[in-house]
Protein backbone atom coordinates (compact mmCIF):
# COMPACT_ATOMS: atom_id res chain seq x y z
CA UNK A 1 0.00 0.00 0.00
CA UNK A 2 1.37 3.74 -0.83
CA UNK A 3 0.82 6.17 1.62
CA UNK A 4 2.24 9.55 2.17
CA UNK A 5 3.09 9.97 5.83
CA UNK A 6 3.50 13.91 6.99
CA UNK A 7 4.48 14.73 10.93
CA UNK A 8 6.32 17.73 12.46
CA UNK A 9 9.48 17.03 14.16
CA UNK A 10 11.37 19.57 16.03
CA UNK A 11 9.11 22.49 14.18
CA UNK A 12 9.68 21.05 10.58
CA UNK A 13 7.14 19.17 8.29
CA UNK A 14 8.81 15.82 7.27
CA UNK A 15 6.80 14.05 4.98
CA UNK A 16 7.51 10.68 3.48
CA UNK A 17 6.59 8.17 0.44
CA UNK A 18 6.07 5.01 1.73
CA UNK A 19 5.18 1.74 0.03
CA UNK A 20 3.43 -0.49 3.41
CA UNK A 21 5.97 0.36 6.48
CA UNK A 22 8.78 0.77 3.91
CA UNK A 23 9.70 4.78 3.18
CA UNK A 24 10.81 5.27 -0.26
CA UNK A 25 11.42 8.96 -0.35
CA UNK A 26 11.51 12.37 1.70
CA UNK A 27 10.38 15.59 1.69
CA UNK A 28 11.85 17.58 4.14
CA UNK A 29 10.39 21.80 4.96
CA UNK A 30 13.34 23.94 5.14
CA UNK A 31 14.17 26.43 8.12
CA UNK A 32 14.15 29.99 6.47
CA UNK A 33 14.60 31.32 10.23
CA UNK A 34 11.98 34.45 8.33
CA UNK A 35 14.21 34.74 4.91
CA UNK A 36 12.52 34.92 1.56
CA UNK A 37 12.69 31.04 0.05
CA UNK A 38 11.57 30.26 -3.70
CA UNK A 39 10.52 27.07 -4.81
CA UNK A 40 10.96 24.82 -8.37
CA UNK A 41 8.87 26.58 -10.98
CA UNK A 42 8.18 29.88 -9.11
CA UNK A 43 7.47 32.70 -11.24
CA UNK A 44 9.18 36.28 -10.58
CA UNK A 45 9.71 39.01 -12.10
CA UNK A 46 13.45 40.07 -12.19
CA UNK A 47 15.78 42.69 -12.45
CA UNK A 48 18.78 41.80 -14.50
CA UNK A 49 21.90 43.05 -12.72
CA UNK A 50 24.93 42.23 -14.39
CA UNK A 51 25.44 40.38 -18.01
CA UNK A 52 28.80 38.17 -18.17
CA UNK A 53 29.60 37.92 -22.03
CA UNK A 54 32.03 35.32 -22.06
CA UNK A 55 29.87 32.70 -20.02
CA UNK A 56 27.11 33.42 -21.68
CA UNK A 57 24.65 34.57 -18.78
CA UNK A 58 23.79 37.05 -17.00
CA UNK A 59 22.41 37.66 -13.29
CA UNK A 60 19.06 38.30 -12.01
CA UNK A 61 18.02 40.06 -9.06
CA UNK A 62 14.63 38.28 -7.67
CA UNK A 63 14.03 39.66 -4.80
CA UNK A 64 16.53 42.54 -2.76
CA UNK A 65 19.99 40.90 -2.37
CA UNK A 66 19.77 37.47 -4.15
CA UNK A 67 20.75 37.45 -7.28
CA UNK A 68 19.92 34.18 -9.71
CA UNK A 69 22.32 32.83 -12.84
CA UNK A 70 20.00 33.03 -16.21
CA UNK A 71 22.18 31.18 -18.77
CA UNK A 72 21.86 33.21 -22.50
CA UNK A 73 21.04 31.32 -25.49
CA UNK A 74 20.72 32.79 -28.93
CA UNK A 75 17.24 31.20 -29.57
CA UNK A 76 16.00 31.83 -26.01
CA UNK A 77 12.57 33.45 -25.66
CA UNK A 78 12.04 36.14 -22.97
CA UNK A 79 9.02 37.90 -21.34
CA UNK A 80 9.46 41.77 -21.06
CA UNK A 81 8.13 43.01 -18.28
CA UNK A 82 8.56 46.77 -19.21
CA UNK A 83 7.38 46.70 -22.38
CA UNK A 84 10.48 46.28 -24.70
CA UNK A 85 9.31 43.91 -27.79
CA UNK A 86 12.32 41.49 -27.93
CA UNK A 87 16.08 41.31 -28.28
CA UNK A 88 18.74 41.19 -25.85
CA UNK A 89 18.74 41.87 -22.18
CA UNK A 90 20.43 44.81 -21.16
CA UNK A 91 20.70 45.66 -17.27
CA UNK A 92 17.82 46.94 -15.39
CA UNK A 93 15.44 45.17 -17.90
CA UNK A 94 12.56 43.54 -15.96
CA UNK A 95 11.88 40.08 -17.35
CA UNK A 96 9.99 36.78 -16.21
CA UNK A 97 11.99 34.13 -15.04
CA UNK A 98 11.25 30.41 -13.31
CA UNK A 99 13.25 29.35 -10.93
CA UNK A 100 15.17 26.14 -12.51
CA UNK A 101 17.27 25.05 -9.73
CA UNK A 102 17.49 25.99 -6.01
CA UNK A 103 20.76 27.55 -4.34
CA UNK A 104 23.51 25.14 -3.13
CA UNK A 105 26.36 25.84 -0.41
CA UNK A 106 28.50 27.41 -3.12
CA UNK A 107 25.55 28.13 -5.54
CA UNK A 108 22.91 30.70 -5.95
CA UNK A 109 19.13 29.72 -7.77
CA UNK A 110 19.54 29.03 -11.56
CA UNK A 111 16.97 30.32 -13.62
CA UNK A 112 15.10 29.60 -17.15
CA UNK A 113 12.57 31.36 -19.26
CA UNK A 114 11.49 28.30 -21.36
CA UNK A 115 8.38 28.19 -18.58
CA UNK A 116 6.90 24.87 -17.35
CA UNK A 117 4.00 23.76 -15.88
CA UNK A 118 3.19 20.91 -13.76
CA UNK A 119 -0.54 19.26 -13.92
CA UNK A 120 -2.02 16.12 -12.56
CA UNK A 121 -2.08 14.64 -15.83
CA UNK A 122 0.41 16.83 -17.71
CA UNK A 123 3.72 19.08 -17.98
CA UNK A 124 3.29 22.16 -20.28
CA UNK A 125 6.44 23.62 -22.09
CA UNK A 126 5.09 26.38 -23.75
CA UNK A 127 8.21 27.02 -25.91
CA UNK A 128 7.56 24.02 -27.05
CA UNK A 129 5.92 22.87 -29.96
CA UNK A 130 4.93 19.41 -29.64
CA UNK A 131 3.46 17.08 -26.97
CA UNK A 132 5.74 14.03 -26.29
CA UNK A 133 4.55 11.15 -24.24
CA UNK A 134 5.92 10.47 -20.59
CA UNK A 135 8.81 7.28 -21.86
CA UNK A 136 6.85 5.51 -18.73
CA UNK A 137 4.27 4.06 -21.57
CA UNK A 138 6.96 1.64 -23.26
CA UNK A 139 6.12 -0.20 -20.37
CA UNK A 140 2.57 -0.66 -21.74
CA UNK A 141 1.55 -3.38 -23.74
CA UNK A 142 -0.41 -1.92 -25.58
CA UNK A 143 2.06 1.11 -26.39
CA UNK A 144 1.46 1.91 -30.15
CA UNK A 145 -2.55 1.89 -29.78
CA UNK A 146 -1.87 4.64 -26.72
CA UNK A 147 0.62 6.48 -28.71
CA UNK A 148 -1.24 6.98 -31.72
CA UNK A 149 -4.70 7.73 -29.45
CA UNK A 150 -2.65 10.55 -27.41
CA UNK A 151 -0.53 11.65 -30.26
CA UNK A 152 -3.82 12.48 -32.11
CA UNK A 153 -5.38 14.46 -28.98
CA UNK A 154 -1.84 16.11 -28.91
CA UNK A 155 -0.90 17.35 -32.29
CA UNK A 156 -4.65 19.14 -32.47
CA UNK A 157 -3.55 20.96 -29.09
CA UNK A 158 -0.04 21.67 -30.76
CA UNK A 159 -1.37 23.12 -33.84
CA UNK A 160 -3.92 25.39 -32.08
CA UNK A 161 -2.00 26.95 -29.54
CA UNK A 162 1.37 26.85 -30.42
CA UNK A 163 2.82 25.01 -27.33
CA UNK A 164 3.77 21.47 -26.07
CA UNK A 165 4.71 19.53 -23.30
CA UNK A 166 4.60 15.91 -21.85
CA UNK A 167 1.14 13.63 -21.37
CA UNK A 168 2.50 11.79 -17.60
CA UNK A 169 1.75 8.13 -16.84
CA UNK A 170 -0.74 9.14 -15.05
CA UNK A 171 -3.53 9.87 -17.66
CA UNK A 172 -3.72 6.25 -19.20
CA UNK A 173 -6.93 6.07 -17.97
CA UNK A 174 -8.02 9.42 -19.50
CA UNK A 175 -10.73 10.26 -22.55
CA UNK A 176 -9.53 11.64 -25.52
CA UNK A 177 -12.21 14.78 -24.02
CA UNK A 178 -10.62 14.54 -20.74
CA UNK A 179 -7.16 14.59 -21.67
CA UNK A 180 -7.75 17.89 -24.12
CA UNK A 181 -9.58 19.80 -21.20
CA UNK A 182 -6.46 18.66 -19.03
CA UNK A 183 -3.84 20.10 -21.71
CA UNK A 184 -6.35 23.48 -22.16
CA UNK A 185 -7.08 24.21 -18.57
CA UNK A 186 -3.04 24.49 -18.60
CA UNK A 187 -2.59 26.29 -21.08
CA UNK A 188 -5.61 28.77 -20.40
CA UNK A 189 -3.41 29.30 -16.71
CA UNK A 190 -0.54 29.83 -18.38
CA UNK A 191 -1.71 32.39 -20.47
CA UNK A 192 -3.20 34.02 -17.59
CA UNK A 193 -0.02 34.03 -15.04
CA UNK A 194 2.13 35.61 -17.97
CA UNK A 195 -0.72 38.48 -18.82
CA UNK A 196 -0.48 39.14 -15.13
CA UNK A 197 3.39 38.91 -14.77
CA UNK A 198 3.93 41.25 -18.15
CA UNK A 199 2.10 43.92 -15.87
CA UNK A 200 4.18 43.04 -12.77
CA UNK A 201 6.39 45.03 -10.49
CA UNK A 202 9.90 44.21 -9.64
CA UNK A 203 10.44 41.28 -7.40
CA UNK A 204 6.67 40.31 -7.59
CA UNK A 205 6.18 36.59 -7.35
CA UNK A 206 3.67 35.74 -10.32
CA UNK A 207 2.97 32.28 -9.86
CA UNK A 208 4.08 30.22 -6.72
CA UNK A 209 4.67 26.46 -6.96
CA UNK A 210 3.37 24.05 -4.36
CA UNK A 211 5.85 23.42 -1.60
CA UNK A 212 7.44 19.43 -1.57
CA UNK A 213 4.67 18.02 0.25
CA UNK A 214 1.99 18.82 -1.80
CA UNK A 215 4.37 17.49 -4.94
CA UNK A 216 3.80 13.91 -2.98
CA UNK A 217 0.43 13.61 -3.84
CA UNK A 218 0.51 15.67 -7.20
CA UNK A 219 3.14 13.00 -8.54
CA UNK A 220 1.91 10.13 -6.91
CA UNK A 221 -2.00 10.54 -6.87
CA UNK A 222 -3.18 7.30 -8.74
CA UNK A 223 -0.69 5.34 -6.54
CA UNK A 224 -1.44 6.78 -3.62
CA UNK A 225 -4.09 4.52 -0.80
CA UNK A 226 -3.80 6.81 2.03
CA UNK A 227 -2.41 10.05 3.33
CA UNK A 228 -2.08 10.32 7.02
CA UNK A 229 -0.85 13.32 9.29
CA UNK A 230 -0.81 13.79 12.71
CA UNK A 231 -0.61 17.62 12.60
CA UNK A 232 -4.18 19.63 11.95
CA UNK A 233 -2.24 22.71 10.32
CA UNK A 234 -1.17 20.06 7.53
CA UNK A 235 -4.11 18.32 7.38
CA UNK A 236 -6.03 20.94 6.45
CA UNK A 237 -3.61 22.34 4.01
CA UNK A 238 -3.96 18.73 2.39
CA UNK A 239 -7.72 18.96 2.82
CA UNK A 240 -7.74 22.48 1.27
CA UNK A 241 -5.03 21.07 -2.04
CA UNK A 242 -7.27 17.77 -2.48
CA UNK A 243 -10.34 19.81 -2.59
CA UNK A 244 -9.32 22.09 -5.71
CA UNK A 245 -6.77 19.39 -7.43
CA UNK A 246 -8.67 16.02 -6.47
CA UNK A 247 -11.71 15.92 -5.01
CA UNK A 248 -12.53 12.53 -5.06
CA UNK A 249 -9.42 11.57 -3.06
CA UNK A 250 -10.08 13.69 0.06
CA UNK A 251 -11.53 10.13 1.55
CA UNK A 252 -7.73 9.10 1.49
CA UNK A 253 -7.42 11.74 4.01
CA UNK A 254 -6.67 10.56 7.60
CA UNK A 255 -6.09 12.37 10.68
CA UNK A 256 -3.61 10.42 13.43
CA UNK A 257 -4.24 10.38 16.69
CA UNK A 258 -2.50 7.74 19.02
CA UNK A 259 -1.54 8.40 22.35
CA UNK A 260 0.31 5.06 22.90
CA UNK A 261 2.27 5.53 19.80
CA UNK A 262 3.45 8.53 17.74
CA UNK A 263 2.99 8.51 13.68
CA UNK A 264 6.76 9.20 13.51
CA UNK A 265 7.75 5.95 15.43
CA UNK A 266 5.00 3.97 13.82
CA UNK A 267 6.63 4.42 10.46
CA UNK A 268 10.33 4.43 11.90
CA UNK A 269 10.70 8.14 10.35
CA UNK A 270 14.04 9.13 12.98
CA UNK A 271 15.39 5.60 12.37
CA UNK A 272 15.04 6.20 8.54
CA UNK A 273 16.40 9.29 8.28
CA UNK A 274 19.40 8.59 10.76
CA UNK A 275 20.29 5.38 8.15
CA UNK A 276 19.92 8.23 5.60
CA UNK A 277 22.47 10.39 6.59
CA UNK A 278 25.05 7.50 7.64
CA UNK A 279 28.41 6.99 4.85
CA UNK A 280 27.63 3.41 5.25
CA UNK A 281 24.86 0.97 4.49
CA UNK A 282 24.81 -2.56 5.18
CA UNK A 283 23.24 -5.12 2.93
CA UNK A 284 21.54 -7.93 3.62
CA UNK A 285 24.78 -10.30 2.39
CA UNK A 286 26.95 -8.88 4.77
CA UNK A 287 27.94 -6.24 2.02
CA UNK A 288 27.96 -2.91 2.11
CA UNK A 289 28.16 0.08 0.25
CA UNK A 290 29.97 3.47 1.47
CA UNK A 291 28.31 6.80 -0.17
CA UNK A 292 30.33 10.23 -0.11
CA UNK A 293 29.97 13.63 -0.94
CA UNK A 294 31.88 16.07 -2.71
CA UNK A 295 31.52 18.99 -4.19
CA UNK A 296 31.21 18.11 -8.04
CA UNK A 297 29.67 14.42 -7.45
CA UNK A 298 28.97 12.03 -5.15
CA UNK A 299 31.08 8.69 -5.23
CA UNK A 300 29.70 5.21 -4.13
CA UNK A 301 31.76 2.24 -3.23
CA UNK A 302 30.82 -1.46 -3.42
CA UNK A 303 32.79 -3.24 -0.90
CA UNK A 304 31.99 -6.86 0.03
CA UNK A 305 32.28 -6.97 3.59
CA UNK A 306 30.87 -9.99 5.20
CA UNK A 307 29.50 -11.37 2.09
CA UNK A 308 32.94 -12.97 0.95
CA UNK A 309 34.58 -15.79 3.04
CA UNK A 310 37.20 -17.96 2.08
CA UNK A 311 37.35 -18.92 -1.42
CA UNK A 312 33.71 -17.90 -2.56
CA UNK A 313 35.29 -15.22 -4.78
CA UNK A 314 34.30 -16.36 -8.16
CA UNK A 315 32.41 -14.19 -10.41
CA UNK A 316 29.00 -15.31 -9.79
CA UNK A 317 29.44 -14.50 -6.20
CA UNK A 318 30.37 -10.43 -7.08
CA UNK A 319 27.84 -10.61 -9.53
CA UNK A 320 25.29 -11.21 -7.00
CA UNK A 321 26.85 -8.46 -4.58
CA UNK A 322 26.85 -6.06 -7.00
CA UNK A 323 23.33 -6.40 -8.08
CA UNK A 324 22.26 -6.00 -4.70
CA UNK A 325 24.48 -3.33 -4.26
CA UNK A 326 22.81 -1.70 -7.15
CA UNK A 327 18.98 -2.49 -6.63
CA UNK A 328 20.02 -0.64 -2.63
CA UNK A 329 21.85 2.76 -4.75
CA UNK A 330 19.13 2.86 -6.82
CA UNK A 331 16.99 3.09 -3.38
CA UNK A 332 19.28 5.32 -1.29
CA UNK A 333 19.58 7.57 -4.67
CA UNK A 334 16.10 8.17 -4.20
CA UNK A 335 15.90 8.42 -0.17
CA UNK A 336 18.65 10.57 -0.14
CA UNK A 337 17.54 13.02 -2.75
CA UNK A 338 20.83 12.55 -4.52
CA UNK A 339 21.71 14.08 -7.77
CA UNK A 340 23.88 15.43 -10.52
CA UNK A 341 27.07 13.25 -11.28
CA UNK A 342 27.10 9.74 -9.25
CA UNK A 343 30.31 7.40 -10.13
CA UNK A 344 29.69 3.60 -8.23
CA UNK A 345 32.83 1.63 -7.96
CA UNK A 346 31.39 -1.92 -7.71
CA UNK A 347 33.48 -5.38 -7.07
CA UNK A 348 35.10 -6.32 -10.23
CA UNK A 349 32.47 -6.62 -13.27
CA UNK A 350 33.66 -9.06 -15.84
CA UNK A 351 33.10 -7.43 -19.34
CA UNK A 352 30.85 -9.95 -20.46
CA UNK A 353 28.45 -9.05 -17.26
CA UNK A 354 28.56 -5.27 -17.74
CA UNK A 355 25.59 -4.81 -19.92
CA UNK A 356 23.70 -6.81 -17.72
CA UNK A 357 24.63 -5.14 -14.58
CA UNK A 358 23.46 -1.76 -16.53
CA UNK A 359 20.15 -3.59 -17.61
CA UNK A 360 19.47 -3.96 -13.73
CA UNK A 361 20.20 -0.35 -12.31
CA UNK A 362 18.23 1.04 -15.48
CA UNK A 363 15.22 -1.26 -14.22
CA UNK A 364 15.90 -0.48 -10.60
CA UNK A 365 16.05 3.28 -11.44
CA UNK A 366 12.46 3.19 -12.92
CA UNK A 367 10.80 3.31 -9.61
CA UNK A 368 11.86 6.80 -9.36
CA UNK A 369 10.03 9.44 -10.65
CA UNK A 370 12.92 11.63 -10.68
CA UNK A 371 15.09 10.88 -14.21
CA UNK A 372 17.71 9.42 -14.11
CA UNK A 373 20.60 8.51 -16.44
CA UNK A 374 23.02 5.32 -16.74
CA UNK A 375 25.89 6.22 -19.15
CA UNK A 376 28.50 3.49 -18.92
CA UNK A 377 30.80 1.92 -17.32
CA UNK A 378 34.60 3.11 -17.82
CA UNK A 379 37.47 1.26 -18.99
CA UNK A 380 38.53 1.22 -14.94
CA UNK A 381 35.12 -0.41 -14.22
CA UNK A 382 33.29 2.39 -12.68
CA UNK A 383 29.75 2.91 -13.38
CA UNK A 384 28.77 6.21 -14.18
CA UNK A 385 25.20 8.15 -14.22
CA UNK A 386 23.36 11.15 -13.35
CA UNK A 387 20.36 11.71 -11.47
CA UNK A 388 18.32 15.23 -12.25
CA UNK A 389 18.05 17.66 -9.43
CA UNK A 390 14.82 18.38 -7.56
CA UNK A 391 15.57 19.95 -4.44
CA UNK A 392 18.34 20.02 -1.96
CA UNK A 393 19.72 16.09 -0.62
CA UNK A 394 18.38 15.81 2.78
CA UNK A 395 22.47 15.83 4.03
CA UNK A 396 22.15 19.25 2.91
CA UNK A 397 19.12 20.09 4.64
CA UNK A 398 19.51 18.45 8.14
CA UNK A 399 23.27 17.88 8.66
CA UNK A 400 24.78 21.26 7.37
CA UNK A 401 21.44 23.44 8.82
CA UNK A 402 21.98 24.64 12.58
CA UNK A 403 18.94 22.67 13.88
CA UNK A 404 19.95 19.11 13.33
CA UNK A 405 16.69 16.51 13.92
CA UNK A 406 18.31 13.55 14.41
Amino acid sequence: MIRIISTKIKGRLVSALTDDFDIKEFKISESTDGEVSFNIGDIVVGRVENIVKNINACFVEIFPGIQAYLPLTPDMKIIYVNGKPGGTPVIDDLILVQIAKLPTKTKSYSLTTDFTFIGKYAVLKPNLDKIHLSSKYREEADFTEIKSRFMSVGEKFATETGAGGVIRKSALNLSDKELEDTLYDLYVKFVSIINRGKHGVKYERIFKEIPEHLSLIRDNCEKIEKIMTDDEETYNEYKEYLKEFSEKDIKKLFFYKDEMMSLSALYSINTTLEKALSKRVWLKSGAYIVIEYTEALTIIDVNSGKAITGKSTNTETFMKINLEAAREIADQLRLRNLSGIIIVDFIEIPKSRGKELINAMEDFLKEDSTKSNVADITKLGLMELTRRRTGKPIYEILIDNSTKMC
